[in-house]
């Protein structure tokens, strides 16, 4: 009985381990979506993901913002390879701007955190300038979006290639040229105008009716007649 035991232990163990390994990427994933940079902790209360209040919203505003421009930062990531090991591959504008956004908002954070700590007749001047602050950072990050989509976009579509272009107006000038030369024909009585083709197979005639056959009456039947 002993190895029963054993079992229902090792079982036991086994989920407690896996329920603490879900708890663990959750709430790294929690504080991941809660920091303004993914790198960097805040030191903004975990409350103030769902806190109705004016540094709550700030926070979740900055936050947002830093996520955006840390998407930005890894689509422009330089990923060329070094040639020697002492060459420093310089990052792309976009790049260090998205980095320059991202910083800003980690600032504003920090002092949306200090100002929270104070009263509220104290903070509400200094909280009606940061949420300035915050607004033109969001601006700041829109543009920066756009910026990216821009640089990541091609520069050049197929169908405005030029030589492609000359080519579809060549194919339609013919086309044009070729619809006047029939509606002249058609004017001159030269469209020729093909007979239907014969059948391929004869027509098979008409199969013949047989007349009906003979109607014959019924063979009539006298009553016996009665004796005397």
């Amino acid at each position: 009985m002993e190895w029963v035991f054993v079992a229902i232990l090792a079982s036991i163990c086994t989920v407690l381990s896996l329920w603490c390994l879900v708890v663990l990427i959750a709430r790294n994933r929690l504080h991941r979506h809660h920091r303004v940079d993914p790198a960097l902790p805040t030191d903004a209360p975990l409350i103030w993901l769902v806190d109705p209040r004016t540094p709550a919203k700030l926070h979740r505003r900055l936050a947002r913002v830093g996520t955006t421009a840390t998407a930005v930062a890894d689509d422009h990531r330089p990923t060329g390879r070094r040639r020697r090991r002492m060459r420093r591959v310089e990052p792309s504008p976009v790049h260090a701007a998205a980095q320059d956004v991202r910083t800003q908002a980690v600032l504003l954070d920090r002092q949306l955190a200090l100002l929270a700590t104070l009263a509220p007749a104290v903070r509400r001047g200094p909280l009606v300038e940061l949420s300035r602050s915050v607004a033109d950072i969001e601006v700041a990050s829109a543009r920066l979006v756009a910026l990216s989509t821009q640089v990541r976009a091609p520069r050049g579509l197929a169908t405005d290639d030029p030589a492609l272009h000359d080519i579809s107006q060549r194919v339609d000038r013919l086309a044009h040229a070729h619809q006047e030369l029939l509606a002249l024909d058609d004017d001159a009585g030269l469209t020729a105008h093909p007979l239907p083709a014969p059948p391929l197979v004869a027509p098979s005639p008409p199969a013949r009716r047989r007349p009906p056959p003979p109607q014959t009456s019924p063979p009539q039947t006298f009553p016996p007649s009665g004796r005397r």
